[in-house]
């Protein structure tokens, strides 16, 4: 039988880093259009608008994932010590 495992702290620290993420991908700049004219061709240009329009969909995806694992993660820091205590209770129980 295979024991899940893990620290508090290191559900604590993934917890923490996983909401630094979200927040840089939350406030991330994807207009692109201030740098046109550095760019030197309208087509590349307009093939880094289209990055930015398609990065802008999948950034709103990755985003989702990574507030649902967050969630998931702050639930294990919620729920874990709670059953914890319990099966520490059942065991000792005579």
């Amino acid at each position: 039988m295979t024991d899940l495992r893990i620290s508090y702290a290191d559900l604590a620290a993934t917890n923490g880093a996983l909401l630094a993420l979200i927040n840089d991908m939350e406030n991330i700049q994807t207009d692109t259009s201030a740098y046109d004219g550095a760019m030197g061709s309208g087509d590349v240009a307009g093939a880094m608008d289209n990055f930015a329009g398609n990065w802008s969909i999948h950034r709103k995806k990755l985003l989702g994932n990574m507030q649902n694992v967050q969630s998931m993660v702050q639930g294990a820091l919620t729920d874990f010590p709670e059953t914890d205590r319990k099966a520490a209770g059942w065991l000792t129980k005579k």
